[in-house]
């Protein structure tokens, strides 16, 4: 990695003047040294004018390719939120967040920042955070100002103070970016803070079809455009997906994409490193290549339409803010997307809809990994730019702002027993970028945080990453249970899933030398490291480091 490029090589345009500086010295001292010979120094002049252009050439690039996160990605996640988590500081309207939980007094965001010491124990990387947009009184998906960073989570000033801690404890905060869609300050269409017209709104909008609008029969003129046509990466569908609850905004207008990169810009100067993009169906995947080239996030990630494989790697593919690259080099700049499949795999195998008899054999697949972290279309690695999880705040238990469940969010993906930590002990000891469930890590108890935080600290040690090589156990398989070696950049890592060492162990495979890094309810990982030294004990991954100092907010 450029040894500038703490935050993307953001100092590059500090250190390319200062190699110009520096040849520039050097041929004054020929020049000198040759008694005035004033061909040698333009000489040398010229020379050092063409690694000037050369050294800003490669730096500016290489910004560009480290700007959404390098492929072979070893970082972690942690979903920062739930779906209740707004009700936390509104006790009048929320005396308990849910049945039998008082609303004690504190705001998200002061949950989060009083959290960070223990995220940073945890070896988080990255904490993907609700949307920070000024919206109703809800989770925040109905973004009404964008510039106004007063929300349901809290106010600006304890908002900035969680991000301070995060940065203080070496953790990348990620912004919920909302816009697919936005709702007007209090109608249908009055946008404000930034101020747009109708004609940001796709022509084919319900608002115009409702007579209840306020637009009802607008003139086609006063319209944006239509929805994008996505055909060419997504083929389940014509255009992106029009959402029926607000209005779809039309990324195809100047004034959007103008406002949209100021809002980013906005979020990055209040301490936000990078994206976790909503509802990426709703709009084309260039737009999002064009956001992160005028942003360079550390790291963004889509939410693609769940049940669109397809979709999701055509979407993915199309976000690169380099298209030179071919084959899996080309997902060098394109964001991630989060991979529903596997965690769908997980749920059927091993989850709520196993109905309580786990089905070990459907773990091997095709002996390359589920979903997308498992799928190597066109010869693609498409694991590199793959999110697994097992939950977050659209899946599972929910509720309704009374406090009772929602008809349709009526149980976990996965019951706190064997069936959370098997889950973890996979997507946390296999390829991809995992994310953490707030709810997992911090309210289903010690016992559950430390098994997460074993296997996170497992993977790091060996250096399992994104694109880390996958191998099944077959004689694993035979007797009824799942086992895989990864591979990872400082060793390998081994893991079984289901039943007890008698089932399997890696000298049942040949493998020696390890040691025990994890275990629980069913599962176990060992460890082995490449420096043979260190295999005799259980080694701890280093916590990360302050991040620094915040900028100065800029709207």
């Amino acid at each position: 990695m450029c040894p500038f490029a703490r935050d993307r090589c953001s100092n590059s345009f500090f250190v390319v003047p200062f190699l110009y500086y520096v040849m520039e010295k050097i041929s004054w001292f020929i020049w000198n040294r040759q008694k005035g010979c004033h061909i040698v120094r333009k000489s040398v002049k010229r020379w050092a004018l063409h690694i000037f252009l050369m050294c800003f050439i490669a730096l500016v690039h290489l910004e560009g390719l480290l700007a959404q996160g390098k492929l072979q990605d070893s970082r972690v996640m942690l979903q920062g939120f739930y779906w209740e988590s707004y009700r936390f500081g509104h006790q009048a309207e929320f005396p308990e967040i849910v049945q039998g939980q008082a609303n004690e007094g504190r705001n998200w965001y002061q949950v989060v920042k009083d959290s960070a010491g223990t995220i940073r124990k945890g070896r988080f990387d990255l904490i993907w955070l609700p949307p920070p947009a000024k919206a109703s009184l809800g989770a925040g998906y109905d973004p009404r100002e964008y510039f106004n960073l007063n929300n349901a989570y809290g106010d600006t000033l304890s908002h900035r103070k969680m991000l301070e801690a995060l940065w203080a404890n070496g953790v990348e905060p990620l912004a919920d970016i909302v816009v697919n869609h936005r709702n007007g300050a209090t109608t249908w269409t009055d946008f404000k803070n930034p101020d747009w017209s109708t004609k940001t709104i796709c022509s084919d909008d319900e608002c115009f079809n409702s007579v209840n609008s306020g637009v009802y029969g607008l003139a086609d003129s006063l319209r944006g455009n239509l929805e994008e046509r996505v055909q060419n990466y997504d083929a389940s569908r014509e255009r992106a997906y029009a959402y029926g609850d607000f209005r779809d905004i039309d990324h195809t207008h100047p004034m959007v994409q103008k406002d949209i990169v100021r809002y980013l810009l906005y979020l990055k100067s209040m301490g936000y490193k990078g994206w976790r993009y909503d509802m990426v169906h709703g709009y084309h995947a260039k737009h999002i290549g064009y956001y992160n080239k005028m942003t360079k996030p550390t790291f963004s990630v889509g939410e693609y339409d769940w049940d669109k494989q397809e979709g999701q790697r055509g979407w993915t593919w199309n976000t690169a803010t380099e298209t030179a690259g071919v084959g899996t080099a080309h997902l060098a700049t394109s964001s991630s997307v989060f991979d529903f499949k596997t965690k769908d795999a997980l749920n059927g195998a091993i989850g709520y809809n196993c109905a309580g008899h786990a089905n070990y054999d459907n773990l091997y697949a095709y002996d390359n990994g589920l979903g997308l972290m498992g799928d190597n279309t066109d010869g693609i690695a498409w694991k590199n730019r793959a999110v697994t999880f097992l939950e977050n705040h659209d899946t599972g238990w929910r509720t309704d702002n009374d406090g009772k469940p929602q008809s349709d969010h009526q149980h976990d993906s996965f019951s706190n027993d064997w069936q959370v930590e098997q889950a973890y002990a996979y997507i946390l000891t296999h390829p991809g970028v995992p994310c953490v469930y707030w709810k997992h890590y911090f309210d289903w108890g010690k016992d559950l945080q430390a098994k997460i935080g074993a296997l996170v600290n497992a993977r790091k040690v060996a250096g399992v990453h994104a694109a880390s090589a996958l191998n099944t156990q077959k004689n694993a398989r035979t007797a009824g249970v799942y086992a895989a070696m990864v591979e990872g950049s400082q060793g390998q890592l081994y893991v079984r899933i289901g039943g007890d060492d008698t089932k399997w162990n890696p000298s049942m495979s040949a493998y020696s030398n390890y040691r025990e890094y994890a275990a629980g309810n069913g599962w176990k990982v060992w460890v082995k490291l490449n420096d043979a030294a260190k295999n005799t004990k259980v080694q701890a991954y280093r916590l990360n480091a302050n991040l620094g100092i915040l900028p100065k907010i800029k709207k």
